[in-house]
């Protein structure tokens, strides 16, 4: 398997997705949650993004020969674990994964006050995700 190609793309995609939500935080909290399309489609969002992190993630893990993670969060913690990622950006990212549960789920306990008042941090996070990311890329022996 040729690591670096499918992280690239899949980084792209991540890129792509981050783009996209960029558009949802110049809304008001009040115009975010009238408005179905707006609200469904940053939630959407967030779980693609969760999601390609973790298929970046696990090829990773696969890569430095690691045991395959259990969950969505322990594939940012094995990250953080190993300091390929830096671990203030493992904890963060691993913490919206619940939010993406509780997103895909349709859990009750879905506050979508609080997943508006966090989208700026996740952008920032995925970012600096990509950046790392990136970086580790370019020491990967073909």
């Amino acid at each position: 398997m040729n690591y670096k190609d499918v992280i690239r793309r899949k980084l792209i995609s991540l890129s792509n997705y981050i783009k996209q939500l960029l558009p949802v935080t110049e809304y008001t909290y009040e115009e975010y949650v009238s408005n179905y399309f707006i609200y469904y489609t940053g939630e959407r969002l967030i779980q693609l993004i969760i999601e390609t992190c973790m298929d970046i993630n696990s090829l990773i893990i696969e890569y430095e020969g690691l045991k395959p993670p259990k969950s969505y969060y322990e594939s940012f913690v094995i990250l953080g674990n190993k300091k390929i990622l830096p671990d203030k950006v493992a904890k963060q990212l691993a913490s919206f994964t619940g939010m993406r549960n509780r997103i895909v789920h349709q859990y009750e306990d879905v506050n979508h006050k609080i997943i508006f008042e966090n989208y700026k941090n996740l952008i920032e996070l995925v970012n600096e995700y990509i950046d790392v990311v990136t970086e580790f890329m370019e020491g990967l022996d073909e």
